[in-house]
């Protein structure tokens, strides 16, 4: 990866990953309950450690050898650098595998990498990415989420709209989250899936659709108009003022 991500740019996606680890896992956690997790894009593995609480056993975090293992909510040894443009080798598989907002930050030529480790690593996969227009820092690789989707079915992994129901109206969710978040599985992975998620198996050819409300599809229209260098500009002012708070209202309340 040719971009650095700083501690002020975890600093402020920490501020609503924990928020919405916790509504989503309580949801995914009452189907499938798995006992390891694999986390591709980690950062400082938020979400991991929200799923050590909610009863996971085994959590492994990858990201970039930038992450500051000072800042980690997971034990160290639980954390792998590595360049997720590359193929990820593992010792053995999880539960479950996730990459959450992950892939818009991976040059394209990347894509077809990170679905095939994240299928390397489970048979059932929770996986979002930035959809075209959402705008962050450094967002290389924005797509439809059917993108994605043809990726995983190349891979025998079949769609699940299980969660996006569920969460479309929930505000202690993360929008790019609550609504780009999606379930994959494959023969092995469906096996014992309880209905609360078949019932949202998308047809074979049928292609996921992007979501979200009125605000959220503005913005996007807005930004996808926007030079790169611009939105990357403007991500990174907003993510050091609400991290700069943040870390205000810590200190006074300390």
């Amino acid at each position: 990866m040719t971009h650095i991500y700083s501690d002020t740019f975890f600093d402020y996606i920490d501020q609503g990953a924990r928020r919405s680890a916790q509504a989503l896992i309580s949801l995914l956690n009452g189907w499938v309950a798995p006992d390891s997790v694999l986390d591709l894009g980690c950062g400082r593995g938020v979400w991991l450690d929200e799923w050590r609480a909610a009863g996971t056993a085994r959590v492994l975090g990858v990201d970039g050898d930038y992450v500051n293992r000072d800042t980690l909510a997971i034990h160290q040894n639980s954390f792998r650098a590595a360049d997720l443009t590359r193929p990820l080798v593992l010792e053995d598989r999880f539960d479950l595998a996730q990459s959450l907002e992950v892939g818009e930050h991976l040059p394209e030529a990347a894509s077809d990498v990170l679905v095939d480790s994240l299928c390397a690593g489970a048979d059932r996969v929770l996986f979002s990415a930035a959809v075209i227009g959402q705008g962050g820092e450094f967002h290389v690789n924005e797509q439809p989420l059917s993108f994605w989707q043809e990726k995983f079915t190349a891979r025998g992994y079949r769609a699940y709209d299980c969660l996006r129901p569920h969460l479309q109206d929930n505000s202690d969710v993360e929008p790019w989250y609550r609504y780009n978040a999606v379930f994959y599985a494959n023969e092995v992975g469906a096996r014992g899936l309880p209905i609360e998620v078949t019932r949202h198996a998308l047809a074979p050819g049928e292609k996921i659709r992007d979501a979200g409300d009125l605000a959220w599809s503005l913005r996007k229209a807005v930004v996808a108009r926007l030079p790169q260098q611009i939105v990357t500009r403007i991500a990174q002012i907003r993510a050091g003022r609400i991290a700069a708070r943040a870390l205000q209202m810590q200190e006074q309340a300390g």
